[in-house]
């Protein structure tokens, strides 16, 4: 049955949203973004078709809302909103709007979110092949956008290189212990930071070299 808007009041402590009376008795509260879009006023009569789409509409601007909030911290891939949203409770239709407008309005890229990420790893934490790929699958990125990002990301400088700096770095831990522990250590700390066997074999031959052929290592 059709019912009346009789009041619409804005709400003291959420000046935001709007307080819904129909005939009389408080219904429902809004986002005022949602009053302006269907253009709600008092007198208006509403069905119950009606009352239902301001109802999901009003759901998708909570799910937008709360997505922008979990971005505003840092980039995110797809699938981590979608995951997100899908703990808080809301249903696949809506999680599936959200995901749609927040690529519209470029907020969420995972060819770019794929690149800042691999960036910011390589300068805080540099890790191998292996490694990366792995945690951009964890992501939920597609397999294209994980082989593009892995090769950008030793464009300027290779897995070797990088390696060695790596173990140059962690020369200075090694100060007094037996060669063979030295490099059993290095070449488990690399394997752990996702680099092949190739590239952590190629880097314990050139040892000698960066520890000016000492076969004991200083602090």
């Amino acid at each position: 049955m059709p019912k009346t808007i009789t009041q619409i009041a804005v709400q003291k402590k959420r000046k935001n949203r709007c307080s819904i009376f129909l005939d009389e008795e408080y219904a429902f509260g809004v986002d005022q973004e949602i009053v302006l879009q269907f253009g709600l006023k008092k007198g208006d009569v509403l069905t119950d078709q009606q009352i239902e789409e301001i109802g999901i509409n009003e759901e998708k601007k909570r799910a937008k809302d709360r997505a922008l909030n979990f971005l505003s911290y840092r980039d995110r891939s797809e699938k981590e909103i979608r995951i997100k949203l899908k703990d808080v409770g809301y249903e696949e239709s809506i999680i599936d709007w959200v995901v749609g407008e927040l690529k519209r309005l470029k907020f969420l890229d995972d060819q770019r979110f794929a690149q800042s990420y691999a960036q910011t790893q390589m300068l805080t934490r540099p890790i191998g092949e292996y490694f990366l790929k792995r945690e951009l699958k964890q992501k939920g990125l597609d397999a294209d956008i994980i082989e593009q990002t892995v090769e950008k990301a030793y464009e300027e400088k290779d897995q070797l290189s990088i390696a060695l700096e790596l173990a140059q770095q962690r020369k200075k831990r090694y100060g007094n212990i037996d060669a063979m522990k030295a490099k059993k250590r290095l070449s488990d700390f690399l394997l752990r930071r996702g680099f092949s066997w190739e590239i952590v074999s190629e880097v314990l031959e050139q040892w000698k070299d960066l520890n000016n052929d000492k076969e004991r290592y200083e602090e």
